[in-house]
């Protein structure tokens, strides 16, 4: 009797305090009112929106999406400050070394309802691209030494990230030992996630992009550290060796740094040679457009039913993308009326949303079969306890609040594109084709000697665009 009430309490009090988060109202739901505004164009009021939702539990997860619907529309400062609150944050979370009472409760409060209970802490790859947008809105504040900063702090998470997984492996698989988690549940999980493995096969692991790696090589080359522009500009060539802009940025370095072996290894690979033309010219520049199209995938919902000893089939609620291989549709730019190239794919942030829910499925499985186990257990006692109506009450409870945890930074881009060219010092105007006839329009400003960054986003038939010199 003392653990039935035990549980009802808990549950009751779960009930209450879910009721303002994520625990019964989908995450993508509350989202789209910035994925509606960004798409239509339609004014958001930043006063307004998600203001409760950025000071509460999941307040990493929020402050991103406003910082970077803030970044897209041009207000530095805003998104700054919260993309800045979102860190400080992960920095808070991470520097704790015994866990919180109120990270106990959190954790217990998820084994009776589901993942929503947990405070939401970032994936891998968005704790990088966090200091990736970061670094870029100190880029249009032409202020070099934050944005220097910013991508060391992204190539440490890019490290950091791996480890972080390797722990979490290993305390789930401890987990399962413990509890003595049923290897069959956990293939029937597995084979729930066979569909999504053509898309996460498309990246090695979530935690490295070649995006951050290249405009951590372009930040290092502002501030003249080559060497370090090399090294990062080799790392995204690792991950994404099919682009020809940074095909040519690795081997214009090598040559600039007399990499000799280097230098012959690459020309032979990509059968290219230096450019003889470029920013260090008198009279010219160099444009790089960073084009960032669609939105990120969003997770849906799909209830798996596991056997549970001594409690029968209970069906559990798990996260999962639908998302089909769609091509990634570059932008073709022209300049002063002449074509100067078309964009080429660098990161497919579809991919690593995937992968990143692969990457999981150890961990998570295990902690959604132990609350099944949980719940099954409850529904099981309280028919002891009370019979077919304490069964039917607990039931209703559990499920309830049995609901797949489909948070994900979902305002970052479905990809993004690259495409380096050599102009003329001077003023230019830049005409943006994307498929469909879908135009967009920019003024640029070329320095001699000198680099102009022309960012372009995509998002539905709205194209936002924003130019800095150097």
């Amino acid at each position: 009797m003392k653990k039935l009430h035990a549980l009802l309490l808990l549950s009751t009090a779960v009930l209450l305090t879910g009721c303002g988060g994520t625990m019964f109202t989908s995450y993508p739901n509350k989202i789209q009112p910035l994925t509606h505004s960004l798409s239509t164009g339609a004014p958001l009021n930043f006063d307004q929106i998600l203001v409760d939702e950025t000071k509460g539990s999941d307040l990493i997860l929020y402050n991103m999406e406003r910082g970077r619907v803030a970044h897209i529309l041009g207000k530095q400062d805003m998104s700054m400050n919260d993309f800045r609150a979102s860190i400080d944050k992960m920095e808070d979370n991470d520097k704790k070394a015994i866990v919180s009472a109120s990270n106990v409760a959190q954790n217990l409060g998820s084994v009776f309802t589901n993942d929503n209970a947990i405070a939401y802490e970032g994936e891998g790859y968005e704790r990088v691209l966090v200091h990736h947008y970061q670094s870029l809105n100190y880029l249009r504040k032409k202020n070099l030494e934050g944005a220097g900063v910013e991508v060391r702090r992204a190539n440490f998470e890019q490290e950091e990230a791996l480890k972080r997984f390797e722990k979490e492996v290993e305390k789930a698989q401890k987990a399962a030992e413990e509890k003595k988690v049923d290897n069959k549940s956990m293939s029937n999980v597995d084979k729930q996630y066979a569909q999504m493995d053509e898309v996460a096969g498309k990246v090695k692991n979530s935690f490295q992009n070649a995006y951050t790696f290249y405009i951590s090589g372009f930040i290092y080359e502002l501030l003249n550290q080559k060497n370090d522009a090399y090294i990062d500009y080799k790392k995204a060539l690792e991950i994404y060796p099919d682009n020809h802009y940074l095909q040519k940025d690795v081997v214009r370095l090598a040559a600039t740094l007399n990499m000799g072996d280097d230098l012959a290894a690459l020309q032979k690979r990509f059968s290219i040679s230096p450019d003889k033309k470029g920013a260090d010219d008198a009279d010219s520049g160099e444009l790089l457009v960073l084009f960032e199209d669609g939105l990120a995938p969003q997770k849906h919902e799909v209830k798996i039913s596991l056997p549970i000893p001594n409690a029968g089939i209970v069906s559990i609620a798990f996260p999962i993308y639908r998302e089909k291989w769609t091509p990634q549709y570059p932008i073709n730019v022209t300049v002063d009326n002449k074509s100067v190239g078309v964009t080429e794919a660098i990161c497919d942030v579809r991919a690593l949303a995937v992968k990143a829910l692969k990457e999981k499925i150890p961990v998570m499985a295990t902690r959604q079969i132990i609350r099944a186990v949980t719940k099954g257990v409850s529904n099981k006692l309280a028919k002891d306890q009370f019979g077919f109506g304490g069964e039917l009450a607990m039931s209703l409870i559990n499920a309830a609040t049995e609901n797949a945890d489909l948070r994900s930074w979902l305002t970052l881009p479905s990809n993004a594109q690259i495409l380096r060219v050599p102009l003329s010092a001077g003023k230019h105007k830049v005409a943006i084709k994307h498929t469909n006839n879908r135009f967009a329009a920019a003024d640029v400003d070329i320095k001699a000697k000198g680099k102009t960054v022309l960012q372009v986003v995509r998002v539905g038939e709205k194209f936002y665009t924003s130019a800095t010199s150097f």
